[in-house]
């Protein structure tokens, strides 16, 4: 081998040196901040207006892949007697067995199955969610708002949006009334672990 091609080929070695010492950056795992997350829907009643609604007690862990998002992963778990739609009375009757059935079946889960990156900071994550003992899929579109850092931890910002419609998990009580569609919207502030 001429010297001009030794040289060449150490060359290339050397470029690619830095590629194969750098560190692989491992996903973040990171827990839902309850005080700043916000899981709340929206549903039409008697297409009047929109009921506004939301669960204040909840639990979840994102595993956020932030340099290749498709491998990112979510998992919550809501309770459902902590439902709340602003009026006493009609709460008491969205946690009875006519919809949410909060004192049998306490909880719903929603664990992802696939994250789908559609633009440099959105995508699509589906997941099963479980709800009155029915597992159903659901897609949800994502916004990553932004990473950043306070007070000595790291933060994520995310804002998702999906609709379901309440039937497909037996929740049919006054379905022409009220609904069927339900609109999710989540405000979500990750913290990583």
């Amino acid at each position: 081998m001429n010297h001009f091609k030794l040289l060449a080929v150490a060359a290339a070695a050397l470029a690619l040196l830095p590629l194969a010492s750098a560190p692989t950056l491992a996903a973040d795992t990171c827990k839902l901040d309850k005080a700043h997350t916000t899981i709340g829907f929206t549903i039409m009643r008697q297409g009047y207006n929109r009921l506004v609604g939301g669960f204040r007690e909840f639990g979840g862990t994102i595993t956020f892949d932030e340099q290749n998002p498709v491998n990112s992963k979510v998992s919550v778990d809501i309770k459902t007697s902590s439902f709340y739609s602003g009026w006493a009375a009609r709460d008491k009757h969205l946690r009875s067995p006519a919809f949410f059935n909060a004192a049998e079946i306490p909880n719903m889960k929603f664990v992802s199955t696939k994250v789908e990156k559609t633009g440099a900071k959105t995508g699509k994550i589906t997941g099963n969610l479980t709800l009155l003992g029915v597992t159903k899929p659901v897609t949800l579109d994502v916004k990553f708002n932004r990473k950043g850092e306070r007070k000595g931890k790291t933060y994520s910002g995310f804002s998702a949006t999906g609709s379901l419609d309440r039937t497909d998990w037996g929740m049919n009580f006054l379905a022409k009334f009220v609904g069927p569609k339900v609109d999710i919207n989540l405000e979500v502030l990750a913290v990583k672990q």
